[in-house]
C-alpha cells in the first residue's frame, strides 16, 4: 500500500514543474506581444518570445527530470567528462 504523504509530495513536485513550465513558457510570450503591440509588428515578437519561452521551458523541464531521476542535471558522466 502507498503512502498519502509520498503521493501529496508527487503531487505537489509535478504541479510545481508544470507551473513553472507554463510561466517559462507564457512571460516571453506576453512580452513579445506587448512588444508587437508597441511596434506594429504583430505576430513577430510574439512568435519569437513563444519559440524562445517554449525552448527554455523545455531545457528547465528535462534539467528538471534528470535531477529527479538521480544525475545531477548538467549532462556529464561520473566521470567529469
Amino acid at each position: 500500500m502507498t503512502d498519502p504523504d509520498d503521493n501529496r509530495g508527487n503531487l505537489m513536485r509535478f504541479a510545481t514543474v508544470g507551473v513553472e513550465f507554463i510561466l517559462t513558457f507564457a512571460l516571453p510570450m506576453v512580452g513579445g506581444l506587448l512588444l508587437d503591440f508597441r511596434l506594429g509588428t504583430i505576430p513577430g515578437f510574439t512568435l519569437l518570445g513563444g519559440a524562445a519561452g517554449f525552448a527554455l521551458g523545455l531545457y528547465r523541464l528535462i534539467r528538471q527530470a534528470r535531477t529527479n531521476r538521480g544525475g545531477d542535471g548538467d549532462g556529464q558522466d561520473a566521470g567529469g567528462h
